[in-house]
């Protein structure tokens, strides 16, 4: 049943109800495109992967869903629009007081095809601009896209599945590493113009070239993909897919990350999706559980 076809259903005070909380999820979905300036390609990208939201719906009342779904949306919008202060004052503090036990850029320098250059053996201008564009929105445009399309489905726990097995877990178990190592970016270590083009000051640079391995553009993106591929709807999968797989090929085309880098952010990115796996199944037994005792408890 549609969304539309729902609302008519609805007597009037429910279907006023049904209006006012779809209205503020989407100004949430509006709020959370101005927290990195969504271009037009991101709600291109947006409207193509939610084309067949609806071979994923559960069958759960829209009124039932929408005050819940509408609050988890928010906490994650309001985490998100405070996130990207939090890393910069983090790693700012990483640069002036973290002394790293390990310095791995010359290590990393050695070893050989670790700076990815086969990757760059062909570079139009044009291929790389689209990748700037994949890079740049990598690290959240993906799951946020996913967050959107699960809401639509009606399906609180995959929105959480999404959240939980890529920034949530993985940044506690990323952090560690990030602060005893010390690996910067391949244009940085290897004294090439930075392949993003954000024309730093020697400073930023130094700041910003910090946290390669794991790379976790990468271990975002690949646990991302691993959800899609259980979807339904087939251009959501195949589309899904495909910008995972690109931003984790624009880490290496960029000169962001060495192939190890790349290679430990996907098996961090397959550790956190079983983890959340685990941990979901674990939970549904309890409440399965819970729910036969209750059965018992009121056929006695």
């Amino acid at each position: 049943m549609s969304v539309l076809q729902s609302v008519g259903d609805y007597p009037k005070v429910r279907r006023a109800l049904f209006i006012i909380l779809f209205i503020c999820f989407g100004a949430i979905v509006w709020n959370i495109s101005t927290v990195e300036n969504w271009i037009i390609f991101n709600w291109l990208f947006l409207g193509l992967l939610l084309l067949d939201f609806n071979q994923d719906q559960k069958d759960v009342p829209w009124l039932s869903f929408l005050p819940k779904g509408v609050f988890l949306l928010f906490i994650l919008y309001f985490i998100y629009r405070n996130a990207p202060h939090i890393w910069y004052v983090l790693a700012s503090y990483e640069k002036n007081h973290v002394n790293h036990w390990f310095n791995w850029n010359e290590l990393f320098r050695s070893i050989p095809f670790n700076d990815a250059a086969l990757f760059r053996v062909y570079q139009p201008e044009w291929f790389t601009i689209f990748l700037r564009w994949v890079y740049g929105y990598g690290f959240s445009l993906a799951l946020w896209v996913a967050v959107i399309r699960s809401f639509l489905t009606r399906d609180a726990a995959k929105m959480l599945r999404y959240v939980l097995s890529s920034h949530t877990f993985q940044l506690p178990i990323i952090v560690p590493f990030y602060a005893t190592i010390l690996l910067q970016e391949v244009w940085y270590v290897l004294g090439h113009p930075d392949g993003m083009a954000r024309n730093f000051t020697p400073e930023q640079a130094a700041v910003w070239s910090l946290n390669c391995f794991p790379s976790m553009h990468t271990s975002v993106s690949f646990a991302i993909l691993l959800l899609a591929l259980r979807e339904k709807g087939k251009i959501f999968r195949r589309s899904m897919v495909t910008y995972c797989s690109l931003v984790i090929f624009s880490t290496m085309y960029l000169e962001i990350h060495w192939i190890i880098d790349v290679i430990a952010g996907m098996v961090l990115g397959y550790a956190t999706v079983k983890l959340v796996d685990k941990l979901y199944e674990k939970l549904e037994k309890r409440m399965e559980k819970k729910q036969l005792q209750a059965q018992v408890r009121t056929s006695e």
